[in-house]
């Protein structure tokens, strides 16, 4: 097996880290060639039917480090359909990534979205006790949650994707939202930190 194939399967088995392979698909012209071969699934149409386009501008690399909950899942999950396209075999049994993406999903409220954040992600996932049943985890996340994100009165009702400001690892708190004026599409949410009150506003548009 070449070299750069077990890269990838190095990563799908969990025996590598994300930044590791992040590194490779930045730096390894043999890692671009091989992930530049067609792969005639639906999904990577808009991409050139390949996983290196498809890596570049969905979770663009040099805007993100791949070090959070969903770049970690989408990388594993896209190679692990790249080897299945190509039958090559690996071990299946890694699910880590999918499982803390999962468990990301079942804890947050409809109103934010923390799993692009590895600040608060990974926090959460390392502190959740390990020996509890996946309800009580999950009831654990929920309240962590709670203790992390607090409003003056309501959470933020968002008109487009949820944006909560997260400021060296520690969530703002919100205030409030007001649209900008009748005849306006803009709506502006009102955060601020609760130790220097310094307020930072978040801009959306219908």
């Amino acid at each position: 097996m070449n070299q750069e194939l077990q890269i990838i399967i190095d990563y799908v088995e969990g025996k590598s880290d994300i930044k590791d392979f992040r590194k490779e698909f930045l730096n390894n012209p043999s890692i671009k060639k091989l992930l530049e071969s067609k792969i005639c699934i639906e999904a990577f149409k808009s991409y050139n039917y390949n996983l290196f386009d498809y890596f570049n501008k969905r979770i663009n690399p040099l805007r993100n480090d791949w070090d959070n909950v969903y770049s970690k899942y989408v990388v594993w999950y896209d190679l692990k359909l790249f080897l299945d396209y190509n039958h090559i075999a690996y071990d299946r049994s890694n699910q880590k990534y999918q499982d803390d993406y999962s468990y990301i999903l079942d804890i947050q409220p409809s109103w934010l979205d923390i799993s692009v954040d590895q600040s608060i992600c990974n926090k959460i996932i390392a502190e959740c006790p390990k020996d509890l049943s996946k309800t009580k985890r999950i009831a654990w996340g929920k309240a962590r949650i709670k203790e992390l994100f607090k409003y003056d009165k309501t959470y933020p009702r968002w008109i487009q994707d949820p944006e909560w400001p997260i400021i060296n690892g520690k969530p703002l708190v919100f205030s409030h939202q007001k649209k900008a004026g009748k005849d306006d599409e803009r709506v502006y949410y009102y955060f601020y930190d609760p130790d220097t009150k310094e307020e930072t506003i978040i801009t959306q548009m219908y």
